[in-house]
């Protein structure tokens, strides 16, 4: 996205979140004149497309269209930006992505609507390219206890699991694993693990809460009874550490084909992205301090910093993070900024449990964000607005095409 297409769509994303507030009545009287003034300085047919589009009458039926959406209609509601705000209280949220797009994008609606026709994708069938649908992930997790038996968490009813030595597993009313430690002198340990399509919540003997994104592992004491309190991480989690001052709390990555990452912190909260299929590990630091090591370098970082670990660099990148975009997994969403399309189907891939298949490149790069409780053919329909990328689903497996290629 250029510089100019970023700020004519800041400028858009603006008057769509005054446009639909207007409509939930929740402007305060200092918007409602912005919004009068922007309004009076547009050309009076653009006034009066405005003024006709932005009734629940006609989003209630691009709602219905984006449910049964083709190559045109996608164009209408979507375009190249995906962006989608906060829920507000009185839309319910599963219309709440294609009701902000709806306004978001009238006017790269009116754009894609007169263009010529040849610069639009070439139209094939739906039902051809979407012949089953996917479901988004969820709460799904394997627990593996010390003597290697194991617990389907996603299946296990709340209240206590089982009895790690002193140590009490429990399963909360909110789905979460907790572990309520004991006097061990000798921890075991346990393994939780997300399978693609998983996620899932722990909160750790010594009180410290992890949120554990698809295809992720943790290994973990049952009681931190040494000097330092040690995991072991392969995927990605979200980490809220508790605070001890006298017991550093320590992430060690064991990720195939990357160099072990060894992060240590107080109390803190970060995250750690250390994915086999990822070309580098990432550490994003939101608050406290962490030092993140690799062989015989380290580096500290501050909040609002990143510190990425290339496969084949020799040492850390040290920038400034989106912490947004770090936690976008987390607060529920597929986020893409500056993405190309192999960065987003590997989350698609993680997330919808399908495999992935590219017939040909697509070189452009993604903005925008979508819920990640979508179904997969509303998530690939929204790509596939951009006019860069088409998708064919069979079964568990989905395959990537170019516009300008047709599918078979």
């Amino acid at each position: 996205m250029t510089s100019t297409d970023e700020q004519d769509f800041r400028d858009m994303e603006q008057i769509a979140d005054l446009l639909l507030r207007r409509l939930q009545e929740t402007l305060s009287a200092e918007e409602e004149a912005f919004l009068d003034k922007w309004l009076s300085e547009q050309s009076p047919a653009s006034r009066e497309f405005y003024t006709q589009a932005t009734t629940w009458p006609v989003i209630e039926q691009e709602l219905q269209r984006f449910n049964a959406i083709d190559d045109a209609t996608a164009g209408i509601m979507m375009q190249e930006w995906l962006k989608v705000k906060q829920p507000a209280r009185r839309v319910l949220w599963p219309y709440w992505a294609a009701a902000a797009a709806v306004i978001l994008f009238i006017g790269a609606g009116i754009w894609y609507m007169n263009r010529p026709a040849g610069d639009q994708p070439p139209a094939m069938p739906m039902a051809e390219r979407y012949r089953n649908e996917i479901l988004p992930g969820g709460d799904k997790a394997l627990l593996q206890l010390a003597d290697g038996s194991t617990i389907v968490l996603d299946s296990t009813k709340s209240g206590s699991l089982a009895l790690q030595g002193n140590t009490r597993i429990l399963k909360n009313d909110q789905g979460e694993i907790v572990y309520k430690a004991g006097r061990d002198v000798q921890p075991v340990y346990n393994k939780i693990s997300t399978p693609r399509g998983g996620q899932y919540t722990i909160t750790l003997p010594d009180g410290t809460r992890v949120w554990l994104n698809a295809s992720t592992t943790l290994r973990y004491p049952t009681a931190f009874t040494g000097n330092e309190r040690i995991v072991e991480l392969s995927g990605e989690a979200y980490f809220e550490v508790a605070q001890d001052a006298n017991r550093h709390f320590r992430v060690q990555t064991n990720t195939s084909g990357h160099q072990p990452l060894n992060i240590t912190v107080l109390g803190t909260s970060f995250n750690v992205q250390a994915y086999t299929d990822e070309p580098a590990q990432t550490t994003t630091l939101l608050t406290g301090k962490v030092s993140v090591g690799a062989g015989s370098q380290a580096v500290v970082l501050q909040p609002g910093r990143k510190a990425v670990l290339d496969k084949t660099a020799a040492g850390f990148n040290v920038q400034a993070a989106d912490t947004a975009a770090a936690l976008a997994w987390k607060e529920g969403f597929i986020y893409m900024q500056d993405a190309d399309l192999a960065e987003i189907m590997r989350q698609i891939s993680r997330w919808y449990d399908v495999d992935i298949v590219f017939e040909g490149n697509v070189t452009k790069q993604f903005d925008g964000k979508i819920p990640r409780d979508t179904k997969l053919t509303t998530v690939l329909k929204a790509l596939e607005s951009t006019g860069w990328v088409q998708f064919k689903v069979v079964g568990k497996t989905v395959t990537v095409y170019p516009t300008d290629q047709t599918t078979n």
